[in-house]
C-alpha cells in the first residue's frame, strides 16, 4: 500500500512533478498502471480523468498561500440583494477530505436520460440561518420552498406581469424588475416538470440534487410562521452528507441568487450523470476538450458525431467519429491493426472500402492514436475505481507549512486518521466544526531541494512524510550526441563539479536536456544553455562568476571556447589617472560560444575537440540501415533519411533476428548495445 503522506525531493528537473502522475494512479488505479507502465501519453490521460473527476487535486505552496487557501477561512459576498455578507470558504484540502467522507444518504433511481434536461441551482434556506430547518423540510416531505412571495397564492397568474401584479395587491413594495418578482416567476413558469434542481450549501458545495415531478401549489406556514410559501414538489435523487465540492459538478462557482438556471459550460453534464449514475451523451463523448493526442494534436471541439482537433500549425482538423468507428471496428474483427493504419497498409486490406484513402493516408500519424481512444471507451470523466482522494502539493517547502497547515498537521501523521487506533479531531476555528483527516486521503508534494535544503525542513513535517529522492539520471542521455559531444558525460561532468563547489542538492536535472532526445542539434543545446543552464548556475553560486568558469571548464580553455569571460577594463580610459579604490573583476558571457561544438566538449575536456563521427560498422535489411559511428552512436537510417529515434526499430529488428535484449540482470540493453548486436546479427545473416 502506498505510503499516505509522500515527498519526492531532489535538484531542479530530475521530474518530480513527473513523478507525481505515476504515484496518484498508483493510489487511484493501479491495474491502469500496470498495464500502461511504458505508455506516457495513456498514464497523463488517465491522470487527466482523474482530475476532472475531483479523485485529484493539485495546488502550488509559496509565500502567500495561507492556512485560509489550504483549510478554511472567511470571505466577502454580495447577496442577491446587494447586501454585503461574509461567508465561510473551505480550501482546497478541507474540500477534498469533505469529498473523501461525502456518502449519499438519500437515493433514488434518476432520470435515464439527461440530454436535454435543464438544471437550475437552488437555495433551500440559508444553511448558516435561522431558516437552516428548510433544507431538512423540504428533504423529508418531498418538496421545494421558495421564501419569496412569502404565502400569497400565485395559482392562477398567467405571466411575469401577473405575479408582479399579485406582489402590489399583497402590500409588497418593489420594481417590476426586482428579484423577488423573477424568482417567483422563474418558479412558476419556466421550471418545468422533469427539470432537475441542485441544492446549494453556500456557494461552494451541493448537497442534494432532485427531480420536478409536479405543478406549482402554494403551502400553509402558519405552524413553521415563516414566509416559505411556494412549493413545487420534488423527488430527491441524491442527499449528501456532508455536502461535496462543487468541483465534484460544476466548472465554476455557484451564484448567490436562489434560484437560476445551470447553463452548459457552468455545470459539467458528465459529472452529473456520473453521480446519477445515468446516460448522457456528454458522458458517453469519446473524446474530451482538451485532451492532446500524438504531437501538438490538441481537441478544441468533441460531440457524439465529430472530434475537431488543432493541428501543431494551428490549422483546425475535423473528423466523423463515424470513421474511426469504422476503423476501430476494423480493428477488433482482426481485419486491420493500428500499425496497419499507421504504415498506410489499410486500402491494401479492406480493397472495397469506402473510406476517403486521402484522409485516412494524410493523417496516419494521429489517426492510430484516435482510433486506439474508440477501442478504450469514452473519454468522459472516469473517476477512481477506489474511494481514495490525492492531493497533490507542488513545491511544498517554498509556503510556511506550520501556518498553512496550523493544527491539521498533527492530524496528518497516519496513527492520527480517522479510524485509526489513535485519532484525533480538532475543532477548527472559522466553522467550529468538529474535523478529522479520513485515512483516504493522500498526499503528493514535490521539493526542490535547490530552494530549501532538507536539513532546514520542518521537524515536524519530516516526521509525517516518507522521503524519495530523485536524483539526475544520467542514463536518460545516455544514446544521445550532439556534434561529438556526448551529453549524459557532459552533465555528470558538471554535477560532480557542483557537488565539490556546493553541495549535491544544486546538481542539475537530466530534464533540461530532454528536448535532445527528439533534436539532438547544437540550436537546441545551445538554447538550453542560453536559457536554463546559465541562469541556474548564476542563482546557484549567488553570481560568483569564478565558481561558475569552473564547473564549466572556462579556466582551462581557449577564450573563443569560454562561456564566461574576465572583461580587461581600461581604468585610465574610463576614470583618468587616479587610483581606484575597491576594484572588482567584470565578467560577460561569451555569446559566440553558445554555437560552436569546442565550448560544450571542453566542458568535459579542454584539450577534447569535437570529432566529425565517421562510419565504423553497419548492417543493412531491406530499405534501412544501422550504423554504428566512431563515437559509439547509433544511428538508423530508411531510405537514406536519418530517422530521429533509433531505439524502435531496433528493438524491432532485434526480436526478429529472435537476439538477446536484456543484461543478466534483467535490465534492458541500452541503444549503443542493442545496435551493436543488431549490427553483428545482420552482417552474420548476410555471409
Amino acid at each position: 500500500m502506498p505510503d499516505l503522506n509522500r515527498i519526492f525531493y531532489g535538484p531542479p528537473g530530475t521530474g518530480k512533478t513527473y513523478a507525481t502522475v505515476t504515484a496518484a494512479l498508483e493510489i487511484l488505479d493501479p491495474q491502469f498502471l500496470s498495464e500502461n507502465q511504458d505508455d506516457r501519453e495513456a498514464l497523463k490521460s488517465r491522470f487527466d480523468q482523474l482530475v476532472a473527476a475531483g479523485d485529484v487535486r493539485f495546488v502550488t505552496f509559496h509565500q502567500s498561500f495561507s492556512y485560509e487557501d489550504f483549510v478554511e477561512g472567511l470571505r466577502a459576498e454580495n447577496d442577491e440583494n446587494g447586501q454585503l455578507r461574509y461567508e465561510i470558504v473551505d480550501g482546497v484540502f478541507k474540500n477534498l477530505c469533505t469529498a473523501a467522507t461525502a456518502r449519499v444518504t438519500e437515493q433514488r433511481e434518476a432520470p435515464v436520460d439527461l440530454e436535454n434536461r435543464r438544471v437550475w441551482k437552488m437555495s433551500l434556506g440559508n444553511w448558516l440561518g435561522d431558516d437552516a430547518y428548510i433544507f431538512d423540510e423540504c428533504i423529508e416531505n418531498g418538496y421545494a420552498l421558495l421564501g419569496y412571495g412569502g404565502t400569497t397564492d400565485f395559482s392562477d397568474c398567467k405571466d411575469r406581469e401577473d405575479v408582479f401584479d399579485r406582489f402590489i395587491a399583497s402590500g409588497e413594495s418593489l420594481t417590476r424588475d426586482s428579484y423577488p418578482v423573477s424568482a417567483v416567476n422563474t418558479f412558476l413558469f419556466k421550471v418545468s416538470e422533469g427539470d432537475l434542481l441542485v441544492v446549494t450549501e453556500g456557494n461552494s458545495k451541493f448537497r442534494a440534487i432532485g427531480q420536478v415531478i409536479g405543478d406549482y401549489r402554494r403551502v400553509d406556514r402558519k405552524e413553521q410562521n415563516d414566509s416559505y410559501g411556494q412549493c413545487r414538489p420534488v423527488k430527491w435523487l441524491r442527499v449528501y452528507k456532508p455536502s461535496l465540492p462543487l468541483e465534484q459538478l460544476m466548472n465554476n462557482q455557484f451564484s448567490q441568487m436562489t434560484l437560476y438556471e445551470l447553463r452548459p459550460g457552468a455545470i459539467d453534464m458528465s459529472k452529473l450523470a456520473a453521480l446519477l449514475n445515468s446516460r448522457s451523451e456528454i458522458s458517453t463523448q469519446i473524446f474530451k476538450v482538451g485532451e492532446q493526442f500524438g504531437t501538438g494534436y490538441e481537441v478544441v471541439f468533441a460531440s457524439a458525431d465529430l472530434v475537431e482537433l488543432a493541428k501543431p500549425n494551428g490549422n483546425r482538423l475535423p473528423i466523423g467519429i463515424g470513421l474511426l468507428k469504422t476503423l476501430a471496428d476494423h480493428v477488433k474483427k482482426g481485419d486491420l491493426t493500428l500499425d496497419d493504419i499507421r504504415e498506410k497498409r489499410v486500402f491494401d486490406k479492406l480493397s472495397d472500402s469506402k473510406l476517403e484513402p486521402y484522409l485516412v493516408n494524410g493523417y496516419n500519424n494521429i489517426l492510430p492514436r484516435l482510433v486506439e481512444r474508440c477501442l478504450s471507451g469514452a473519454a468522459a470523466v472516469s473517476a477512481s475505481k477506489s474511494n481514495a482522494k490525492v492531493l497533490i502539493i507542488d513545491e511544498i517547502n517554498r509556503g510556511n507549512v506550520s501556518r498553512i497547515f496550523g493544527e491539521l498537521i498533527t492530524l496528518v501523521e497516519p496513527s492520527k486518521r480517522h479510524g485509526a487506533p489513535e485519532a484525533l479531531e480538532v475543532v477548527l476555528p472559522y466553522s467550529k466544526t468538529r474535523f478529522s483527516i479520513p485515512s483516504n486521503v493522500f498526499l503528493i508534494a514535490t521539493m526542490n531541494t535547490a530552494d530549501r535544503s532538507l536539513t532546514g525542513l520542518d521537524i515536524a513535517l519530516r516526521r509525517r512524510f516518507s522521503f524519495q529522492e530523485m536524483v539526475p539520471q544520467i542514463e536518460e542521455l545516455e544514446d544521445i550526441e550532439v556534434s561529438g559531444v556526448e551529453v549524459s558525460e557532459l552533465l555528470k561532468v558538471m554535477n560532480d563539479r557542483i557537488e565539490v563547489l556546493l553541495d549535491r542538492e544544486h546538481r542539475l536535472g537530466h530534464a533540461y536536456f530532454l528536448d535532445l532526445r527528439s533534436q539532438p542539434t547544437i540550436e537546441v543545446l545551445s538554447a538550453i544553455f542560453r536559457q536554463k543552464i546559465i541562469p541556474l548556475l548564476q542563482e546557484y553560486f549567488f553570481e560568483d562568476w569564478t565558481r561558475i568558469q569552473l564547473v564549466l571548464n572556462d579556466h582551462r580553455k581557449s577564450r573563443e571556447h569560454c562561456f564566461v569571460v574576465e572583461v580587461k577594463d581600461d581604468l585610465e580610459a574610463l576614470f583618468g589617472e587616479t587610483n581606484v579604490p575597491g576594484q572588482r573583476v567584470r565578467w560577460e558571457i561569451n555569446e559566440e560560444a553558445f554555437d560552436l561544438p569546442a565550448a560544450y566538449s571542453g566542458i568535459i575536456d579542454h584539450v577534447r575537440q569535437p570529432l566529425s563521427p565517421e562510419t565504423e560498422f553497419e548492417g543493412r535489411k531491406g530499405h534501412l540501415t544501422v550504423k554504428q559511428l566512431s563515437t559509439g552512436t547509433i544511428q538508423v537510417w530508411e531510405n537514406g533519411a536519418l530517422l530521429p529515434e533509433a531505439r524502435p526499430l531496433l528493438w524491432k529488428l532485434a526480436t526478429e533476428l529472435g537476439l538477446k535484449t536484456h543484461y543478466s540482470s534483467g535490465k534492458e540493453y541500452n541503444t549503443r548495445s542493442l545496435g551493436a548486436a543488431v549490427i553483428s546479427a545482420l552482417n552474420a545473416s548476410a555471409s
